[in-house]
C-alpha cells in the first residue's frame, strides 16, 4: 500500500513539473511574439503614407503577425523570420523596434520611400542574413566595425541602392 502511494505521489509530482514547465514555454512564446507584434506595429507606426492601405488592411491586433501579409514565421518558434513589404510605395522612417525581431533573417524594405537614418538596432540583430534597402532615401553611416562582421555577424547579403 505505502509503495502504490509513493509511485502515485511520484507521477503527481512529474505531471506538476510538466505542467509547470509547458506553461513557461508558453509563456515565453506569448512574450517573444508580443514583442515582434510591437516592433512591427511600431514600423506601422512611423509609416506615413500607404497609398494601397495595405498596412491598415494586413496588420492589425485581430490575427497573430504570423498571419499578416509580408510576415513570415517559424513553425516551430512562431518568431518572426522574414519581412518583405517591398515594393508597396510606402513613406515613412524605419523606427529603432524593428531591432526587437530578434528572430529576423531578411529584411526586404527594398522599393518603397522610406527616409532618414537606418537605426543602429537593426545591425545588432545576430540572426540576420539579408537586408535589402534598395530604392529608398535612407542616409547615415553603417556601423564601424559592419564590415569586419561583427554587426550582425552572420549577414551575409547588404543591399542599399
Amino acid at each position: 500500500m505505502e509503495r502504490m502511494s509513493s509511485a502515485r505521489m511520484m507521477n503527481r509530482f512529474l505531471l506538476l513539473h510538466c505542467l509547470i514547465l509547458s506553461f513557461m514555454i508558453a509563456s515565453a512564446n506569448t512574450t517573444s511574439i508580443t514583442t515582434d507584434q510591437q516592433a512591427l506595429l511600431s514600423l506601422k507606426g512611423h509609416v506615413t503614407d500607404d497609398p494601397a492601405n495595405f498596412l491598415a488592411r494586413n496588420w492589425n491586433t485581430s490575427s497573430s503577425v504570423c498571419n499578416w501579409m509580408g510576415v513570415t514565421c517559424d513553425v516551430r518558434t512562431h518568431r518572426v523570420t522574414a519581412l518583405n513589404i517591398s515594393g508597396l510605395n510606402l513613406t515613412g522612417t524605419i523606427p529603432s523596434e524593428l531591432g526587437n525581431l530578434s528572430s529576423l533573417q531578411t529584411l526586404d524594405l527594398s522599393f518603397n520611400w522610406f527616409s532618414g537614418s537606418i537605426p543602429a538596432s537593426i545591425f545588432n540583430m545576430s540572426s540576420l542574413l539579408s537586408i535589402l534597402f534598395t530604392n529608398n532615401t535612407l542616409f547615415g553611416e553603417l556601423p564601424p566595425n559592419f564590415c569586419k562582421g561583427k554587426y550582425p555577424p552572420s549577414t551575409y547579403f547588404l543591399h542599399l541602392f
